[in-house]
């Protein structure tokens, strides 16, 4: 695991520095297959797909120490496996575990599908799908105008989207509550 953090990271310094997209430099192909192979040399990576015959000696042995600095990290550095996912649940097992929730997101999805419509724009644009899902899994105690607000905000949404999407959510929120 530490193999593939460490050329996931790499490519896309690599990408932001050249101002391509990541997978121009090195795909995930090949950084899933350096994480599995664990080469120990230069020969041995130019074996593995996507690191091949097209790839020059200086680039290979780019990769190759990356991969030699992450097999060469301490312990305590690797990355943990198991670490606990946060957020909600995938949207389609919410009706078995939280109907109410359910509800709310369905309400609060028709209420910014219907802005983003009269706005012309996309849905993602008005505001993320994963941002609304936080909030109706676990809205804010009171769904107040400035407590869901508050709540879009630690999520990362910017004035504009909070200011179009805090009442609509609150209605949502609140009209699911009184059902």
């Amino acid at each position: 695991m530490a193999i593939v953090r460490e050329l996931w990271n790499a490519r896309d310094r690599i990408a932001q520095r050249r101002d391509v997209s990541p997978g121009k430099v090195l795909s995930d192909t090949a950084i899933v297959e350096g994480g599995l192979a664990v080469p120990a040399n230069v020969q041995a990576l130019s074996a593995l797909p996507g690191f091949g015959h097209r790839m020059g000696r200086r680039q290979l042995e780019q990769w190759q120490g990356v991969v030699d600095r992450a097999k060469a990290l301490p312990d305590s550095e690797l990355p943990q496996p198991g670490a606990a996912v946060t957020g909600p649940p995938p949207p389609r097992s919410w009706a078995d575990k939280d109907p109410t929730a359910a509800a709310r997101l369905s309400a609060a999805r028709a209420a910014v599908s219907a802005l983003a419509e009269e706005l012309g724009m996309p849905q993602e644009n008005v505001i993320t799908p994963d941002t609304v899902r936080r909030v109706c899994w676990e809205p804010p105690k009171d769904a107040t105008p400035d407590a869901v607000a508050a709540s879009l905000a630690s999520y990362g949404a910017r004035q504009w989207q909070i200011e179009l999407v805090a009442p609509l959510l609150t209605k949502a929120l609140t009209a699911t509550a009184a059902a």
